[in-house]
């Protein structure tokens, strides 16, 4: 049995046909990290900051 050994956040893939929900690690206040969704290959940063969103809308 495998057991979790960092805390780790959901993801779900936005695109309209895979939507996939994966996991990632959570990464320490400040730290952005990209990750490929392991489905489609569709490419994100998380986590989103403030700016980031607000540049988003």
């Amino acid at each position: 049995m495998a057991r979790l050994i960092r805390p780790t956040w959901a993801i779900r893939c936005v695109q309209s046909g895979c939507k996939t929900l994966f996991e990632v690690a959570k990464l320490e206040d400040g730290k952005q990290q990209e990750v490929v969704c392991p489905n489609c290959g569709e490419h994100y940063v998380y986590p989103i900051t403030a700016e980031d969103e607000k540049n988003n809308q």
